[in-house]
């Protein structure tokens, strides 16, 4: 099984408008067009064949999300090889599931991976003051998701 900010050695296996299919080993992941190279630099577009180093956005999509990008591969080598958050903020008492499939049906979006981890880890509400963390169904409704149009703070948020 893939796990975010993993490092692999990938192959592309198909090429589109959209982006590239690539497998590694057992694995067939996806990289998005703006998360190739070639997108943002005069690097050789993919072709069936070529052979990359990648990196593991979101394993929990169908297929796995990946990224080419050399800036992406340095964020995932720091984030493999830092202290995670858990150990710098510890987590409240458990927190309350949430049912991603309906919220991400219900906004027509799918969320982050991260973004769901950070909710199922801490809930909703307010890192050191300044930080809103929106949760799908908070019984809080400052940080209640449901409520929001979009995840960029509002008047109403910050008390304006």
């Amino acid at each position: 099984m893939l796990a975010d900010h993993q490092e692999l050695d990938v192959v592309v296996t198909a090429v589109a408008s959209v982006g590239i299919v690539v497998r590694a080993d057992a694995y067939e992941g996806f990289i998005d067009q703006a998360k190739h190279p070639s997108w943002w630099s005069d690097a050789p577009r993919a072709a069936v064949g070529d052979r990359m180093r990648a990196v593991v956005l979101d394993a929990t999509r169908t297929p796995p999300r990946l990224s080419a990008l050399p800036s992406d591969v340095r964020v995932a080598r720091s984030l493999r090889h830092t202290q995670p958050l858990t150990r710098l903020c510890p987590p409240p008492a458990p927190g309350r599931t949430v049912e991603w499939a309906v919220v991400e049906e219900a906004m027509g979006v799918a969320l982050p991976a991260d973004y769901r981890r950070l909710v199922e880890t801490y809930g909703g509400g307010v890192f050191a003051g300044a930080l809103w963390l929106l949760e799908p169904g908070c019984l809080d409704d400052p940080v209640d998701q449901d409520e929001r149009t979009s995840f960029a703070p509002n008047a109403q948020i910050l008390g304006r």
